[in-house]
C-alpha cells in the first residue's frame, strides 16, 4: 500500500512538471533594424504547434498602445491595424511573424509581442520583453555618441599619464640638482681641510726641531 502511495505522489509530480512545462512561453530578439522601405518583420517565437489558434497584439512603449492586433491558426490570417503603422502577418513553425510598415524614426520605440492562446483550452496569455525597433539614422548618432566617449576617456587618460611621468621626471630633476649642489659644496670643503692638517703637521715638525 505504501509503496503505491510512493507511485501516485511520483505520477503526480511528473504530471505536474509536464503541465508547467508546456505553459505558453514567448522569445523576441532585443534590438531589430527598419529597412530601408520603412518596414521591420518582428518575429516571436512560441512554444504551440500550428494547429493552436493564436491571437497576437503588438503593443507599443512604456504605455503599451496597441499597435495592431491579429488572430491565426493553422491557414487563417486576421489583422487590424491602429495607429499610424500597418501590419502583416504571417505564421511558421513556432514563430509568428509581424511586418510594421511605415516605420520612421518618430515611431522608434521598444515593441512587445503578446500572444494569447484562444483554442484549445484552457487559455494563456504570455508578453515578451520587448524589442528595441531602431532606424540606421539612430543607429549612426548611437554610434558616434559611443564614439566621442570612448575618444574623451582616451585623451583624458593620456593627460593623466603625461601628468604623472611630468611629475617624476621633475622630482628626479630636483633630486639631481640637489645631489650636485651637494657634492659641489664638499668638494670647495675638501682643500681648506687639507690645508689645514697641513699647517698643523708643519707646526709638529718645527716644535721637534727645537728639542
Amino acid at each position: 500500500m505504501e509503496c503505491l502511495r510512493n507511485l501516485l505522489v511520483v505520477f503526480l509530480w511528473m504530471h505536474a512538471a509536464c503541465k508547467l512545462d508546456a505553459r505558453l512561453k514567448i522569445s523576441q530578439p532585443a534590438l531589430l533594424e527598419v529597412e530601408s522601405t520603412g518596414e521591420a518583420t518582428l518575429e516571436c517565437a512560441h512554444n504551440y504547434n500550428e494547429n493552436t489558434e493564436l491571437k497576437l497584439t503588438i503593443l507599443k512603449g512604456r504605455g503599451e498602445n496597441v499597435t495592431c492586433i491579429g488572430t491565426t491558426n493553422s491557414s487563417v490570417y486576421s489583422v487590424n491595424s491602429t495607429g499610424l503603422l500597418q501590419c502583416r502577418i504571417t505564421r511558421k513553425r513556432h514563430i509568428v511573424s509581424v511586418t510594421l510598415c511605415g516605420l520612421n524614426s518618430s515611431l522608434i520605440d521598444n515593441y512587445f509581442c503578446k500572444i494569447e492562446k484562444l483554442y484549445p483550452p484552457p487559455y494563456e496569455g504570455v508578453q515578451g520583453n520587448g524589442t528595441i525597433i531602431y532606424t540606421r539614422s539612430e543607429k549612426c548618432s548611437q554610434f558616434l555618441l559611443l564614439l566621442s566617449v570612448e575618444i574623451l576617456g582616451s585623451v583624458t587618460l593620456f593627460c593623466v599619464i603625461y601628468s604623472i611621468v611630468l611629475t617624476l621626471m621633475n622630482c628626479r630633476a630636483k633630486k639631481l640638482v640637489k645631489k650636485e649642489e651637494e657634492n659641489s659644496v664638499y668638494e670647495r670643503m675638501a682643500p681648506s681641510t687639507g690645508g689645514e692638517q697641513s699647517r698643523r703637521n708643519t707646526e709638529s715638525a718645527a716644535a721637534l726641531c727645537k728639542y
